[in-house]
């Protein structure tokens, strides 16, 4: 099963912690999922993305791209294929259109889906394509047609959910930060250095001072808890999160 993450900051950040250091890392996920990795994020305003169709945990690449990064809002995947060849770069997330970044965790009605989509939203595909980047066409096709983006969010969710596949995904149009969860974990946690905090790492007391000191605050999003000592929350079923640039956490029941 693919691994989800994403982030959402107040100004820009590493994710080197959740990478590499914490209990749960990020990268550690790789190792069943060992079909590709990818990293999402926000340069100046434009959709950035670096992935390679090799494990991520077995990958100097990958060290290289994280330990470099900075950025308000990354989005990381690690893939287990469940549709599509395995190991090609294509097929590997993240997924860019226009500026919109997605990753997706789970397996949806490829064929079905992609025979409601219209021009622009089924040409052109930067995959094979894989049922992932159909997911994600339709998500954005629908919020254009209801010229309103919770709408047509419900109504591709509607749909998609209908064959009761998995249909995790975080992405991001370089503002805000949604994520959606359908029949597997996903968890977020609001970190606030400036309040009370009582860790028992150090490795995340490391962490906690560090970005007090920064003035850094977050909103993280993950298939698991990255850490063990910091108040996650899960998503339920049908649940929705979006976080603003303001890093106001909304959640609404979709399904």
């Amino acid at each position: 099963m693919c691994r989800l993450f994403g982030l959402i900051a107040n100004k820009e950040v590493d994710v080197k912690f959740s990478m590499f250091e914490a209990e749960n890392n990020f990268k550690s996920k790789a190792k069943g999922n060992p079909d590709g990795w990818g990293v999402g994020w926000y340069e100046n305003a434009e959709a950035k993305v670096e992935k390679y169709p090799e494990s991520a945990f077995l990958s100097s690449k990958f060290d290289e791209v994280v330990k470099e990064l900075k950025s308000k809002i990354i989005v990381a995947h690690v893939r287990l294929a469940s549709n599509g060849r395995p190991a090609v770069k294509e097929n590997s997330h993240p997924f860019v259109y226009k500026n919109w970044i997605f990753a997706h965790n789970g397996t949806i009605n490829k064929q079905r889906i992609k025979e409601l989509l219209n021009a622009p939203y089924n040409l052109n595909f930067t995959s094979e394509p894989i049922d992932s980047e159909v997911y994600f066409r339709y998500i954005l096709q629908c919020v254009e047609e209801e010229s309103d983006f919770f709408k047509g969010l419900k109504k591709a969710l509607l749909e998609v959910t209908k064959d009761d596949d998995g249909a995790n995904f975080v992405m991001s149009d370089g503002k805000k930060l949604y994520a959606f969860c359908w029949k597997y974990s996903l968890w977020y946690l609001e970190r606030n250095p400036q309040l009370p905090f009582h860790a028992k790492s150090k490795q995340t007391l490391a962490l906690i001072e560090s970005k007090r000191l920064a003035k850094e605050k977050a909103v993280l999003v993950a298939s698991e808890k990255v850490t063990t000592d910091e108040n996650w929350l899960q998503l339920q079923d049908g649940e929705f999160l979006k976080v603003n640039e303001s890093l106001e956490v909304t959640r609404i029941n979709l399904i």
